[in-house]
Formats: C-alpha cells, sequence, structure tokens
C-alpha cells in the first residue's frame, strides 16, 4: 500500500511541474526559496507548521505515514515502482533536483483533489530524508484514524509523531 501511496503523491508532483494539470496546488512550505526556483508559494514559519497540521487532523478521517525514507531510497522505491516505468517522467529529473538541493529542516503542504474529495501531503523533507504524511477522507489500507481530532489521545500521538521528524 505504501507503494501505491507513494505513486499517487509522486504523480502529483510531476503534475505540478507540468502545465496541463487540475485539482492541485501548493498550499505553503517553510523554506523562503520555495520548493522549486521561482515559485510563489506561500512561506510560513516552522512555528506554525503544527497547527496547520493539527487543522487537518481535526477536518480529515484519516492520516497515512509514509515516512522512514532517505532521499536515495525514496527514489529508489519510485523509480521502481511499475507506474513510473509506464509513464512519461520527463519531469522527475527536475523533482528530483529540487529535492536533492534540500539541505535544510523544509515542510511543504500539497493539496490534492480527487474524485472522492480532497488530500492534503505533507512533505517534511532535509539534508538525508524524505517524509511524507497524507491526510484523506478516503480510505486505503493502511489508514490511522483522525477521530476527526475529537479524540485527545489521538491528537497527542499525532503531535508526538510530528515532532519526532522534525527535532
Amino acid at each position: 500500500m505504501k507503494k501505491i501511496l507513494l505513486t499517487i503523491i509522486i504523480y502529483s508532483f510531476l503534475g505540478l511541474l507540468g502545465s496541463k494539470v487540475l485539482g492541485q496546488q501548493f498550499l505553503w512550505t517553510t523554506n523562503k526559496k520555495g520548493l522549486y526556483p521561482n515559485s510563489e508559494i506561500k512561506v510560513i514559519s516552522k512555528d506554525d507548521v503544527q497547527k496547520k497540521l493539527l487543522d487537518y487532523f481535526e477536518l480529515y478521517d484519516y492520516y497515512y505515514d509514509l515516512t522512514g525514507f532517505t532521499k536515495n531510497g525514496f527514489y529508489r522505491e519510485i523509480e521502481n515502482s511499475s507506474w513510473f516505468n509506464q509513464n512519461d517522467n520527463k519531469d522527475w529529473g527536475k523533482f528530483k533536483n529540487s529535492i536533492s538541493e534540500i539541505n535544510e529542516l523544509t515542510i511543504t503542504s500539497i493539496k490534492n483533489n480527487t474524485l472522492e474529495g480532497s488530500e492534503i501531503t505533507i512533505l517534511v523533507i532535509n539534508k538525508d530524508n524524505f517524509e511524507v504524511i497524507t491526510f484523506s477522507n478516503k480510505i486505503y489500507k493502511g489508514f490511522i484514524s483522525t477521530s476527526n481530532g475529537i479524540i485527545s489521545d489521538y491528537k497527542n500521538r499525532f503531535i508526538k509523531f510530528y515532532k519526532s521528524l522534525v527535532e
């Protein structure tokens, strides 16, 4: 399941780099340079990220933990996927270079509109690692319930999980 979700995420990124994509948008980043050169993405402070994530936690039914990748491990996972080998990946190099150049903690949020609603993808990138968290109302294998933030224990666990990625 992790491969399927990662493939969806990369497809969205490659689409964002192209000119024919509808329904995806960068919401914000913590990197003052943007995720891509000359991007006009909204920049927020790292201190504001947790509040944004908790807003998503309360809005969506599920989140997906797609963390635990080195940058090179992430690239290999995508490049070895059947999706990658069956599609035109002309923008892959540009995406890969943009990610490879990130050396400081950068957190970026992307909204993907799907037929079932929207999903929010959070990238946590640093010098060596590439972590992904996706919030969705669509259930996939491997989901973690948010209980829409009603159960404080779930929320507290999520905060600890997030902090483990950025500290």
